[in-house]
């Protein structure tokens, strides 16, 4: 099992994995419509990203085995205006059957670790009602910065932020394993 930066040759295993555990998580309550609608247009976000010459203040890693993409997690800097934190967690997914192996904590402390070198030294999350990584990153040093309600396509979803206003612990766990 290996981590590393995500290239523009992972565009299609990162979408992959996107939409596989969209379903997985939010199908109960997603209307299946939108799954098809995650797909599109994805390619041409990560192929931005994934530019070498525009790759910038955003990061991106990828988790594969045997040259599968089983999980990805990528952040940059924070979007919503908070006004302590300066870099944010945009995304992280590890395939069912790949999850607890401490694939999750690994891309985590990858991305934590790229965005510290670049100076964003705090961080957030936001995660959809029904999540159930929340006691991971409380493990992780996160704390619980509140919940908001969100619409996605007319869905009213619940929507809590987790941070870390200090990355240097988070980092330096994944500089000892």
């Amino acid at each position: 099992m290996q981590i590393r930066k995500a290239t523009k040759q992972d565009i299609p295993g990162i979408a992959r994995v996107y939409q596989l555990c969209w379903r997985e998580q939010y199908g109960a309550f997603v209307p299946s419509d939108i799954f098809e609608s995650l797909a599109i247009g994805q390619d041409k976000r990560w192929d931005n990203i994934l530019d070498a010459s525009t790759y910038g203040d955003e990061v991106a890693f990828i988790a594969e085995e045997n040259g599968e993409i089983i999980g990805y997690a990528s952040g940059g800097p924070e979007w919503g205006g908070h006004p302590s934190i300066e870099a944010e967690l945009y995304s992280l997914y590890v395939m069912n059957g790949h999850q607890g192996k401490g694939l999750g904590k690994r891309l985590l402390q990858s991305v934590a670790a790229a965005l510290q070198s670049m100076s964003m030294n705090s961080m957030l999350v936001h995660l959809r009602s029904g999540n159930p990584t929340p006691r991971v990153y409380n493990a992780l040093g996160a704390e619980y910065l509140g919940t908001q309600a969100i619409s996605v396509d007319g869905v009213t979803i619940q929507e809590m932020t987790y941070g870390w206003k200090d990355l240097k612990k988070l980092v330096e766990s994944n500089e000892k394993n």
